[in-house]
C-alpha cells in the first residue's frame, strides 16, 4: 500500500540522501539531517499560516467605506509577500512530494490560470490588475504550502497549531497592550461599530470570520486527540467571534458545524453534503430572494429586526441591475467597485448606501458575476464552492482522512454561506480569501492522498481520482 521505493522528492530510496541534499546535489549528504528537514518543513508551514493570520501590516484599521473610491495597495504588503513566496517557492520545490506538487494540474486549476491571464490581459488598468493577480495567485501558494510541506498529519497539527496560537496572542494580546488599536474606535461611516473588539485585523467583518475558522481548526484538533491545547483555541476564538458583535458569523458558525458533524452521525458524508445544499438554498431565499418576495422580507424583519441586512440589500438590488451589461465575461476582475463604472454615477440619494463608494458587494456569488461575467464566474464558482463537495465525499472515503476532511468541509460551508452577504473571492492577500483557499486545497490533496500514511521519507499515498 505504501511505496517504500520512494521519498518525498520521488527519488529512489537506495540513496539515503534527504529530498532538499538530492536536489541541490549537496556534496556532503550529511549536512542536513532527516530531523533537521522535517523541522524545517514544520516550521516554514506554520510561519505561512501564521502569515496568512497576521500579516504583514497588523492593526492598520480602514473603513468598508473609501473616501474616494479607491483601495491603494501596501509596498509592505506587496514586497513582503513576494519575498515569502520565492521562500516558500523553494520550499516546496525542495520539500514537498512532487506527486502533491503536480495534482494541482488539474483542467480546473488550468482553467483558472487561463482566466486570471485573461483577466490581466484585458483589464483597462493593466498594471493595477497585473499586481493584484500577482498577490492572490503568491497567497494561494502559501496557503498550498501549509498542507504539502509537513510530512503528514502529525507535522500539519504541530504547524497548525503553532500558527493558531501565534495569531490568537496576536488579537488578544492587542486587546491588553493596543486596547485603542484592537478595538474599533469611533468612524463617521461606521459608528455601530463602536468597542466592537477587532483584534489585529482591519475590521470586525475580517476578524469574525478569520477567528470562526481558528475556532473550526481547534474543534479539528480537540477530535484529533489534541484535546486541552485545541480546547483552548476553540473557545478563544469563538469568544472573539462573538465579541466581534458579528451576527452573520455568530449565527454560521454552529450551522457549519452541525451540518458537517451530520457526516460522523450518519456515517455518510452525503449527509453533510445534502444538508449544504439545503443551507444554501435557505440562504438564498433570505437574503438575495427576500428582494422579490416581500413575505420573505417581513419575515427577515421579524426575525433579525433589519429587513435590509445593513443596507445590503441595496447593493444586491443595484448588483443584480448590472450584472446582464456584461453577462459572459463580466466587467473584468477587480474593475467594478471603486472604478468608473460605478464611482460615475450619479448620487442614489433614495438607497439606504451610497453604493459608489462601497469597496465590495456584500455578496461573493454576486460580485463574481459582475467581474467575471457567467463563463468566468461559473468556472471560479465550480472551484471554490462545487469541486470541494465532490473532493470532501472522496476525501471521506478513507478513515485515516475524515477528521482532517471535516474541518475543511466546515470551512468551505461557512465560506459558502458567508458569500451571502460577505465578498472575498481572489481577493489578494485577504485572510478570509486565504482560509477559504486553503481549504481548498485541502480538500483536493485528501481526496487524492492519504495525510495519515505521510511519514519522513515516503509520499502520501494515493487512494482515488476525484473531481476538480
Amino acid at each position: 500500500m505504501r511505496h517504500p521505493s520512494s521519498t518525498l522528492s520521488g527519488q529512489p530510496a537506495r540513496s539515503a540522501w534527504s529530498p532538499l541534499q538530492s536536489r541541490l546535489q549537496l556534496a556532503r549528504p550529511e549536512l542536513l539531517s532527516a530531523g533537521v528537514l522535517r523541522g524545517m518543513a514544520i516550521m516554514l508551514s506554520a510561519l505561512g499560516l501564521a502569515l496568512i493570520l497576521i500579516s504583514l501590516q497588523p492593526y492598520v484599521s480602514v473603513s468598508m467605506v473609501s473616501e474616494d473610491g479607491v483601495s491603494q495597495g501596501s509596498p509592505v504588503n506587496q514586497y513582503g509577500f513576494l519575498a515569502a513566496g520565492l521562500v516558500f517557492a523553494v520550499a516546496m520545490a525542495s520539500l514537498a512530494s512532487r506527486k502533491a506538487l503536480t495534482s494541482l494540474l488539474t483542467p480546473g486549476f488550468l482553467l483558472l490560470g487561463l482566466l486570471l491571464a485573461y483577466s490581466v490581459a484585458t483589464s483597462p488598468a493593466y498594471d493595477q490588475t497585473l499586481r493584484a493577480v500577482i498577490l492572490t495567485v503568491i497567497g494561494m501558494f502559501i496557503a498550498f504550502s501549509v498542507i504539502v510541506l509537513p510530512r503528514g498529519e502529525r507535522d500539519f497539527q504541530i504547524a497548525l497549531t503553532l500558527a493558531l496560537l501565534a495569531g490568537l496572542a496576536m488579537s488578544y494580546g492587542g486587546l491588553i497592550v493596543f486596547p485603542d488599536l484592537a478595538t474599533h474606535g469611533y468612524d463617521a461611516y461606521e459608528p455601530q461599530h463602536s468597542g466592537l473588539w477587532r483584534g489585529h485585523f482591519s475590521h470586525k467583518n475580517i476578524a469574525g470570520p478569520v477567528m470562526c475558522v481558528v475556532a473550526i481548526c481547534g474543534l479539528y484538533l480537540m477530535r484529533s486527540g489534541q484535546g486541552l491545547i485545541g480546547f483552548v483555541i476553540f473557545v478563544a476564538g469563538a469568544l472573539f467571534v462573538v465579541q466581534t458583535g458579528s451576527k452573520t458569523t455568530s449565527g454560521l458558525f454552529p450551522v457549519a458545524i452541525l451540518i458537517v458533524m451530520s457526516a460522523t452521525i450518519f456515517g455518510r458524508a452525503a449527509a453533510a453534503i445534502l444538508l449544504t445544499l439545503v443551507a444554501l438554498a435557505g440562504a438564498y431565499l433570505f437574503t438575495i430572494g427576500s428582494l422579490s418576495h416581500p413575505r420573505i422580507s417581513y419575515l427577515v424583519l421579524d426575525i433579525l429586526g433589519d429587513e435590509t441586512y445593513t443596507g445590503r440589500t441595496t447593493l444586491w438590488e443595484f448588483s443584480l441591475s448590472r450584472i446582464m451589461d456584461h453577462p459572459w465575461f463580466g466587467f473584468g476582475l477587480y474593475n467594478f467597485w471603486g472604478t468608473g463604472n460605478v464611482l460615475g454615477l450619479d448620487a442614489p440619494f433614495e438607497a439606504a448606501w451610497d453604493y459608489r463608494y462601497i469597496i465590495h458587494g456584500h455578496n461573493n456569488y454576486l460580485d463574481i458575476l459582475l467581474n467575471l461575467g457567467f463563463v468566468g464566474g461559473g468556472l471560479l464558482i465550480w472551484i471554490l464552492f462545487v469541486a470541494p463537495m465532490f473532493n470532501y465525499a472522496r476525501a471521506r472515503r478513507n478513515p485515516g482522512n475524515r477528521k482532517l476532511a471535516d474541518m475543511f468541509f466546515m470551512i468551505i460551508v461557512f465560506m459558502s454561506l458567508l458569500s451571502f452577504l460577505e465578498s472575498f473571492f481572489l481577493a489578494r492577500n485577504d485572510p478570509i480569501w486565504l482560509m477559504h483557499v486553503f481549504a481548498v486545497f485541502g480538500l483536493h490533496l485528501l481526496a487524492r492522498f492519504d495525510i495519515s500514511a505521510g511519514t519522513p521519507g515516503q509520499p502520501p499515498r494515493r487512494p482515488s481520482k476525484a473531481y476538480g
